[in-house]
């Protein structure tokens, strides 16, 4: 063969392998191209069942509400929805990079999810927020609110999932083992996954910041027809899907800037108040000098002889009510149901209302105080004047970020389970009972050189209810009702319950009173035990089942008198009642506002007679009253501090 022919030869065999190269490049591009869309359409379906999932469980939980007309409603909202799981599954495809395991994570994620919601809505009567992203960390808390036997059952259903979708998707499609990309391939797809992950990032980026003005996602379900409702938070996942619910909850700023904020204005106010506070202390001759203080927070204790439809033969807690009886007490209104106890704890040490901040600042002890090096409270105020500040939580030390709030509050030692001396459990009861949680009270006052300014927060009666004790008292419901033995098995736990702690609370005062001391005590319960029906909140209405008694109480004597409604928030200057303490300027303001407005409460006035009243419906000096106390929290926790140290004295720790 000639120099021509072998040349002929060699070019044609170029050709017939560019040819090969170039079918067999299309054929790939054509597999990869029709692999991610029909693995972008998979994802769009399974984004369509998880969306109508969780919005026909959450309808599933209302009956009142009927299915089509929601649905109907929500259509649009709906698909918002849609678009939202999608964006966050393709995310988690590229992340991943297999398309069965990706499908068999999510949807294991989807009965954690639900069972963590419908549990939540049934303990508290509230959504799942994003705040509650933070319980993670807690996972001893997040199982003990969880049945065992349903705990483990989901779990497993879990790991069934991601097996036999993952593991079993694969091996059906013979997609074992990942796929033989080499060369330029390889460098295609590795360049396709970093675009897709970066655009879908940047998409989920903007869903944490949906409450930011001019964001696009919240953009889209306003326009498609959300009509956000921040006085209900099961209204607004009920109304809006269950995404653009969750969604709305997103951090913001903790209050919008009230009208008249600045400096002079805030000096002016200050003034104002100092002038009241000096007429309201003209006859106060007492102080905190040489004086503990005790702030108990009793886990879910109520009254529940105060509602109808209950069946409760004995008072459960007469030495409280007798006690109620001769000092300064009343009702308070919880901020929760089932829950809620950080938030009244955070308004009591305060006096800031969480009513006055923006509805998605749902925990302000996870999503506010953290971010400060001081945050003003009592503890800083009795810590100026030289007590020493000590928390003891007979729990775990991390719920509702705890140890950073404790610090940022000034909180010279925080003591939990792991630290107590006493900690003693009753029957099968598996949190550590009231009398222990009292005596570690009694011993930290005892080994303290300096009056201490102790802040309880107490947990027999935490849920689960039900099989706690051996002996429980006969209880039930009224004529009429029937809730089933799993209820009465519940209310007769929560019953003797309350009854141990009301025997504990009297041993606590009595030995207080026997001590050489000056001690005074507040004493509250957080909210309502969460297993009560919709039918006995129907029955008893809003006020009744968010209330609890309080009473502040001195080892020194007492005065009768009978507060009224109040709110967690107005708590503190009946502390300084009791003490007979001259009340700063900011005490001063919270006290006339109860006096002649009332309490913040769901979007509500409640006056101290405990009848309800819209805001709009408030005459001239009461609006300014609320007008004050607005700016003061605006001031606080979002604004300058202006005036902190004016109206507050020492109530950020600092010394003047």
């Amino acid at each position: 063969m000639g120099e021509q022919a072998r040349a002929e030869t060699r070019s044609s065999t170029w050709w017939r392998r560019r040819r090969v190269l170039a079918v067999g490049t299309s054929r790939w591009w054509t597999r990869r191209l029709l692999s991610a869309f029909l693995g972008a359409a998979g994802l769009f379906v399974i984004a369509v069942v998880i969306a109508l999932v969780l919005n026909l469980t959450l309808m599933g939980t209302q009956p009142q509400y009927a299915w089509d007309e929601r649905l109907m409603r929500r259509s649009g909202l709906l698909g918002a929805d849609v678009l939202v799981l999608w964006t966050l599954l393709l995310l988690a495809w590229a992340a991943i990079g297999r398309w069965w395991w990706t499908t068999g994570v999510v949807l294991a994620l989807v009965p954690l999810i639900l069972t963590a919601a419908l549990r939540k809505l049934d303990e508290r009567q509230e959504p799942l927020y994003p705040a509650d992203l933070a319980f993670l960390s807690e996972p001893g808390f997040l199982f003990s609110m969880v049945p065992p036997v349903l705990a483990v059952l989901v779990l497993l259903l879990v790991v069934v999932i991601v097996a036999a979708v993952g593991g079993g998707g694969e091996w059906l499609t013979g997609r074992r083992g990942r796929p033989r990309t080499r060369g330029r391939e390889l460098v295609t797809v590795v360049v396709v996954r970093a675009l897709v992950l970066v655009v879908t990032g940047l998409m989920v980026l903007q869903l944490g910041r949906f409450n930011q003005d001019g964001n696009a996602w919240r953009a889209l379900y306003e326009e498609r027809g959300a009509q956000w409702r921040p006085w209900s938070q099961q209204e607004n996942y009920l109304s809006n899907s269950v995404v653009g619910g969750f969604l709305y909850n997103m951090p913001t700023a903790a209050m919008e800037r009230p009208a008249g904020y600045s400096e002079a204005g805030m000096e002016e106010l200050a003034a104002r108040w100092q002038t009241a506070a000096d007429g309201l202390n003209v006859d106060r001759t007492g102080s905190f000098e040489d004086t503990n203080v005790v702030v108990v927070l009793s886990e879910s204790f109520s009254d529940p002889t105060a509602l109808e439809g209950l069946d409760i033969p004995e008072d459960p807690i007469p030495l409280t009510r007798e006690t109620m009886a001769g000092t300064t007490s009343g009702t308070m209104l919880a901020t929760g149901i089932g829950g809620g106890t950080a938030n009244a704890e955070f308004e009591v040490l305060t006096g800031e209302h969480l009513g006055l901040f923006a509805p998605q600042m749902v925990v302000p002890y996870q999503m506010l105080v953290p971010n400060f090096a001081t945050y003003p409270s009592l503890v800083g105020t009795l810590r100026t004047e030289g007590h020493r500040a000590v928390a003891v939580h007979p729990y775990l030390a991390g719920m509702y970020k705890r140890p950073s709030v404790y610090d940022t509050f000034g909180f010279d030692a925080f003591v939990t389970e792991d630290d107590m001396r006493f900690t003693d459990r009753t029957e099968e009861n598996p949190y550590i009972d009231d009398t222990a949680a009292f005596d570690e009270v009694l011993a930290q006052i005892e080994d303290s050189d300096a009056p201490l300014v102790t802040n309880l927060v107490t947990m027999q009666n935490h849920a689960q209810y039900g099989n706690k004790y051996d002996d429980v008292p006969q209880v039930g419901t009224a004529d009429g009702i029937s809730l089933g033995p799993s209820f009465t098995l519940a209310l007769g736990d929560y019953v003797r319950g309350i009854s141990d702690t009301d025997a504990a609370l009297r041993d606590f005062l009595n030995a207080l009173e026997e001590s050489d001391e000056d001690t005074v005590v507040l004493f509250y319960g957080d909210h309502l035990p969460g297993f009560y029906g919709e039918g006995f909140r129907g029955l008893n209405g809003d006020i009744a089942m968010h209330s609890t008694p309080f009473f502040a109480w001195s080892n020194r004597g007492n005065v009768p008198l009978d507060a009224g409604v109040s709110s967690s928030a107005l708590l503190m200057p009946y502390l300084y009642d009791v003490a007979d303490a001259p009340l700063p300027p900011y005490l001063a303001l919270l006290r006339t506002f109860h006096e002649r407005v009332g309490s913040v409460f769901h979007g509500q006035i409640v006056t101290p007679d405990g009848d309800v009243v819209a805001e709009e419906d408030l005459d001239d000096e009461q609006q300014r009253l609320l007008q004050d106390l607005r700016l003061v929290q605006y001031d606080v926790a979002v604004g300058e501090r202006y005036v902190t140290d004016e109206i507050w004295p020492g109530s950020t720790g600092q010394r003047g």
